[in-house]
């Protein structure tokens, strides 16, 4: 038997260190490894399979569809997973000003694994909201009852003051509900592009909305939607296509473009479209649009500020507003 001795203890505790270091390592290595193989096999879902671009496209839609005149960048920005599985991505938000975009501010999308969890967040400097643009109904479903809306005073006026170097947005209900095709032949005249129409989808008839405004003869809907020029995928959401404005030529294919996406849309769980995009009663505004077709009481449109001044005379406008001005950028090619 060897005889216990302090030079033995130190013998016997530094192997015991050493070995019980070597199996931490080992421990260590081992979860290293396991992390490495399980944030490989996220990354795969998420962004080699459809999951992402998926994600990406319909947070697109959900701005585009319910923002007047705000566009989402194609450009992704922060695209990262986390070993939860959440997906964080951003993109630029941009609104369309004559012929030109401008950056408005970025969007940051959290898509969790549990849908009311995820969120959406809006960082728009300078601004009070993503959209101050209000559009009033022409009459009220419920009785059909003629109603007006609330004028900015002062739009024609500045127009009037405006130098003809310069381009703009105006934003304008209607007189009276219309095709979508109508107010787009009415718009024909003038040298404006159309970028976005407020849709009514029979809010107080086929459901009661979430939430509107009234004082005294006019009548404001919330959570409304609206008909752009459109986009597409093909089922990978890889291959896109999309159209840049409303026109008498394009009208059509942007409304089969939105039925398309809508149908798509409707086939993933209610919390997605609803609790993440903020669509509410989305299979009621289908099924309307798709049995009563595209019904709009408004528009925005951008164009030289001398050609804005002409619609002062339009007489199937009301409510209208002026919204950004920019230097010249406007081209009849």
């Amino acid at each position: 038997m060897t005889e216990w001795n302090n030079k033995l203890e130190r013998k016997i505790l530094f192997k015991s260190r050493f070995t019980l270091t070597l199996k931490i390592a080992r421990v260590l290595m081992s979860l290293f490894f396991i992390y490495v193989v399980w944030m490989s096999v996220l990354s795969i879902i998420v962004f080699e399979f459809k999951f992402a671009r998926e994600n990406q496209f319909y947070s697109q839609l959900a701005v585009e569809w319910q923002v007047p005149n705000v566009k989402a960048s194609e450009i992704i920005t922060d695209e990262k997973v986390s070993m939860f599985g959440t997906q964080t991505f951003s993109y630029a938000l941009v609104k369309r000003v004559g012929h030109e975009d401008i950056v408005i501010g970025e969007a940051t999308v959290k898509k969790r694994l549990i849908n009311m969890f995820s969120k959406i967040n809006y960082a728009i400097p300078n601004q009070r909201g993503l959209s101050e643009y209000d559009f009033y109904l022409p009459e009220d479903p419920r009785n059909n009852e003629k109603l007006t809306a609330n004028a900015d005073a002062n739009v024609w006026a500045t127009l009037e003051k405006l130098p003809g170097g310069t381009v703009g947005e105006l934003i304008f209900s209607s007189t009276s509900f219309m095709d979508a095709e109508q107010l787009t032949r009415l718009l024909e005249e003038y040298d404006v592009d159309i970028l976005w129409m407020p849709l009514y989808t029979g809010e107080f008839v086929e459901y009661e909305p979430r939430g509107y405004g009234s004082s005294g003869r006019n009548l404001m809907l919330s959570n409304i939607i609206g008909l752009t020029g459109g986009k597409s995928v093909d089922d990978t959401f890889r291959s896109r296509s999309w159209i840049t404005g409303l026109s008498t030529e394009s009208i059509v294919s942007s409304e089969h473009a939105m039925l398309f996406n809508m149908e798509k849309l409707l086939t993933k769980p209610k919390n997605y479209y609803d609790d993440l995009l903020g669509f509410d009663h989305l299979p009621e505004k289908y099924k309307y649009l798709q049995e009563k077709g595209f019904t709009v009481y408004g528009a925005v449109v951008t164009g030289p500020v001398k050609e804005l001044l002409k619609l002062q005379d339009a007489t199937f406008i009301q409510g209208e507003k002026l919204g950004e001005v920019e230097l010249w950028n406007w081209s009849n090619e």
